[in-house]
């Protein structure tokens, strides 16, 4: 087990039982995905899985910490939602192997290498859709936390040449500075 994987599922094992607060970007764009399936990219515990499952889509989890998706699993259950769970390590080459393509694909609070955006094209389907909502820059300034986990402005406006970028904002939501994007696969 890596470093990473053991600290994630330490952080998850810690947890109690409250479940995870789905994202408001999310809220918001729900309209702009397609009907069909998501790929919820580091899933956690289940904030964004479960909120979609629970809005009709076929969810697939990936994560890192195993104990993330067995708390996600956990509360899709008590709630009656199937969700698919897929163990990856985003950092390591080739993390999304063995997984379709998606009609969505949904990132919260997580800023994916550069590395990782060709795979990421490669798992949506053409006309798919990606949103994704993570901490910016002013974040980082704000509170401290770790500027190699923020967004610059505009930063991924032209992240791959098969992806038009279809929303671009940028919140303050109760100290939390945020980035937002949703693309479309050409």
């Amino acid at each position: 087990m890596s470093v990473s994987q053991e600290k994630w599922n330490s952080r998850y094992r810690n947890k109690g039982d409250k479940r995870p607060t789905v994202p408001g970007y999310l809220q918001r764009s729900l309209s702009q995905l397609r009907v069909g399936t998501v790929l919820d990219v580091a899933a956690g515990d289940g904030a964004a899985s479960l909120y979609l499952a629970a809005q009709g889509f076929e969810v697939t989890a990936l994560d890192i910490a195993e104990q993330g998706l067995k708390r996600l699993v956990g509360f899709a259950q008590e709630q009656g939602l199937q969700v698919n769970t897929h163990v990856g390590d985003l950092e390591q080459p080739n993390a999304l192997s063995g997984l379709a393509q998606f009609d969505n694909i949904v990132i919260t609070l997580y800023k994916p290498e550069i590395a990782l955006w060709p795979e990421l094209v490669d798992h949506l389907k053409p006309g798919g859709r990606l949103l994704l909502t993570t901490f910016n820059l002013a974040h980082h300034e704000m509170t401290g936390f770790s500027r190699r986990f923020c967004l610059t402005p505009n930063e991924l406006e032209t992240i791959h040449p098969d992806l038009e970028l279809l929303e671009y904002s940028t919140t303050d939501n109760d100290n939390s500075w945020m980035d937002h994007y949703l693309f479309q696969r050409r």
